[in-house]
């Protein structure tokens, strides 16, 4: 009795060939007629053994030449894969669930919070959703996949970045929170992993931010709330807004924080405050910033982020468009050699300093309380009403900080880094 003889077919047309050929015939056959590609240009991405490959509706996982699928991130919930469309012949990029996750009600009801949160967000400089899906007992998302590196890759390649990229990366970021924000969303993980850029041969830059894991509504019903992870703290330390840190609810203020950071890290190489996870925590809420590193940077740079970094969300921009509004006087002042004063930006958004005479909301009590209490104040350390606190040397964790709200970012999550 003769073997059976193994064939192999292609995510591209479907055909049925030998195993014994390196190529799909008919689509060599009719790439060499329209004279698209050489021979020997045949990417060993677009044609996948039948046995190697992992199907997804019309949605094929590429392959690397050793035969392994082709990972851009694995976290404990999903992991995220390059992966083909088969329909459209164009690379994607595709998140699963992990297989240990697909009995748990509440992890399956985020993950599809992520897709659909990420699929409502039509902008440039932000990933685009393609299709929700399942196969068998697996959910996946399709995303559009895109090309370049996270900014955190350049960054570590070419340490700081000149002021002219860093403030336009920040400009394309900001603007892609502005599509977040309307549809009253908080990313909560802005960081380099978690944007992508790709440079151009004329100097310019293309930004995209990915990666939603995290991101939640703005007014967040209680039946949203229940499928949050509960108790955690969710996020990055080192790019944490101070009020990620105290459990209250978040708005995009938040993220243009962490986008401050991400400039910090862009014209310096570090980010400002550094550490184990506790004093990173304690430092983003108590420590003023350590402007000394910026002695090599703009001076209109240097304001731009301690803007951007106020600990009192009030104190900042209220909107990304208000950070927009500001971005052109910061880069002609550059340009000119010129110094600017916060009385410059407060001319052109005048909206982001009246804020700070706003009412209260109802969780500043909760907040106060936080922040007291990660300084050792009790109530009865005040005098005429002020807290008093103790005296530690600058930069020094309080002894009873709490490190049980753990960190946990979207790549931990749904897997991308």
């Amino acid at each position: 009795m003769k073997a059976a003889k193994t064939r192999s077919i292609c995510s591209v047309c479907g055909n049925g060939f030998s195993a014994g050929l390196k190529f799909c015939p008919v689509c060599m056959l009719s790439m060499g007629i329209k004279g698209e590609i050489e021979l020997e240009e045949v990417s060993q991405d677009v044609v996948q053994s039948a046995s190697a490959s992992q199907r997804f509706e019309h949605y094929e996982v590429l392959s690397s030449e050793g035969g392994k699928p082709i990972e851009l991130g694995r976290g404990a919930m999903g992991v995220t894969y390059k992966a083909f469309d088969i329909n459209l012949h164009c690379p994607v990029t595709l998140k699963v669930i992990s297989e240990g996750y697909l009995g748990d009600e509440s992890a399956r009801l985020r993950f599809l919070r992520e897709a659909r949160a990420a699929a409502s967000v039509r902008h440039p400089n932000v990933a685009s959703v393609f299709h929700l899906g399942r196969t068998g007992q697996s959910y996946f998302y399709t995303m559009e996949f895109v090309e370049g590196e996270t900014l955190g890759s350049l960054i570590k390649r070419s340490g700081r970045l000149e002021v002219k990229l860093a403030l336009e990366i920040a400009t394309q970021v900001a603007a892609g929170l502005t599509a977040i924000n309307e549809q009253h969303l908080v990313h909560r993980d802005i960081k380099p992993t978690n944007i992508m850029v790709r440079l151009k041969d004329q100097g310019g830059v293309t930004t995209k931010i990915i990666d939603l894991g995290l991101a939640k509504t703005v007014d967040e019903s209680a039946s949203e709330a229940d499928i949050s992870l509960p108790g955690a703290f969710a996020g990055t330390p080192e790019f944490a807004s101070p009020e990620q840190f105290a459990g209250i609810q978040l708005d995009i203020r938040s993220d243009l924080y962490s986008l401050g950071v991400t400039l910090w890290v862009m014209v310096t190489g570090q980010t400002p405050f550094r550490g184990t996870s506790a004093e990173v925590m304690y430092q983003h809420q108590h420590a003023p910033l350590p402007l000394e590193r910026l002695k090599d940077v703009a001076q209109p740079v240097v304001v731009l982020l301690e803007k951007l970094l106020e600990k009192d969300p009030a104190k900042r921009f209220q909107t990304p468009d208000e950070l927009l509004k500001v971005m052109p006087t910061i880069k002609d002042a550059i340009g000119a050699g010129r110094r600017i004063t916060r009385k410059n930006l407060q001319k052109i958004s005048p909206a982001a300093w009246s804020a700070g005479t706003r009412k209260p909301t109802a969780n500043l009590g909760k907040f106060v309380s936080f922040i007291l209490g990660r300084a050792n104040v009790s109530p009865s350390d005040t005098q005429g009403g002020n807290p008093v606190l103790e005296s530690r040397s600058p930069g020094s964790v309080p002894k009873k900080i709490s490190v049980a709200r753990l960190p946990i970012t979207g790549s931990d999550i749904f897997g991308r880094e």
